[in-house]
């Protein structure tokens, strides 16, 4: 049997479901993820990182010039 559910009690159960600020380079999976995410390969994500530091808006600022 379906259930139907509204939309708005979907999006409310996702709130506070986010990526994390930071990159956590020991983390494999995370490092792949955001890798991927960013469209850069891994090494080049750690010489975002290396270069600006662990944070997202920091390295996609670093990146997109």
């Amino acid at each position: 049997m379906i259930h139907l559910v509204k939309v708005a009690d979907v999006l409310a159960a996702n709130i506070g479901v986010r990526a994390p600020a930071t990159i956590d380079m020991n983390d494999k999976e995370s490092a792949n993820y955001w890798a991927y995410r960013l469209n850069v390969s891994p090494q080049n994500l750690a010489a975002a990182i290396e270069k600006v530091g662990p944070s997202v808006a920091a390295i996609r600022r670093h990146l997109s010039t």
